[in-house]
């Protein structure tokens, strides 16, 4: 898999998930902001379907992901960390999904093994995934935008109670805003990370 890795001389690694029609590239300077004490692994989706790069394929231009093809790619997602995490030396990694990336995020984390210390979920949706797992109390934050017409807020929501059931810790914040980020959410991611 394709993959850019800044060292940034960390014992944690933020690991980056871009959205649909993005690359390796899209998040660097967002971690770069958001979190630059922390090495920064961001990862290539391998399936372009309707000319635009995401993690899953997708059937027609208009279908956002498809869930059992995506399920499908966890566990050699997950593989693909394991041989980046010995070769880097990530230490404790940390996970940011935008969109498509937050979905396959999500699917790894209902159909994988463990893997993150904490994840951030920008602009999630709920798979309705069936799964037994038990995340343990894992710390994850949701932001969602009220008026986001690509997928809409109430999914994030269900998503939310998802995670809730399978026993994750969920911070979820809201925005006025539609599917794209700006520069007061960037504020705010940097402040939960300073937090961190």
């Amino acid at each position: 898999m394709f993959h850019t890795f800044k060292n940034n001389g960390s014992d944690k690694t933020l690991v980056l998930f871009h959205g649909t029609g993005g690359d390796e590239n899209s998040l660097i300077q967002l971690a770069q902001q958001a979190a630059p004490h922390m090495n920064h692994l961001a990862l290539r989706g391998e399936v372009v379907t309707f000319g635009q790069r995401r993690f899953s394929k997708i059937n027609h231009e208009d279908e956002i992901i498809d869930v059992q093809d995506m399920i499908n790619r966890v566990p050699g997602i997950q593989r693909i960390l394991e041989v980046l995490k010995f070769r880097y030396n990530l230490g404790e990694m940390w996970a940011f999904g935008f969109s498509n990336g937050a979905n396959a995020l999500t699917a790894m984390l209902l159909t994988g093994k463990p893997m993150f210390e904490k994840v951030i979920l920008f602009r999630p949706m709920d798979l309705e995934i069936e799964s037994h797992v038990d995340l343990n109390q894992l710390d994850i934050l949701i932001h969602s935008g009220k008026k986001d017409d690509i997928i809409p807020q109430k999914y994030a929501y269900e998503l939310e109670e998802r995670l809730k059931k399978h026993n994750a810790n969920v911070t979820h914040v809201s925005y006025d805003l539609d599917h794209w980020m700006r520069q007061n959410e960037l504020d705010d991611l940097k402040a939960w990370f300073k937090a961190q």
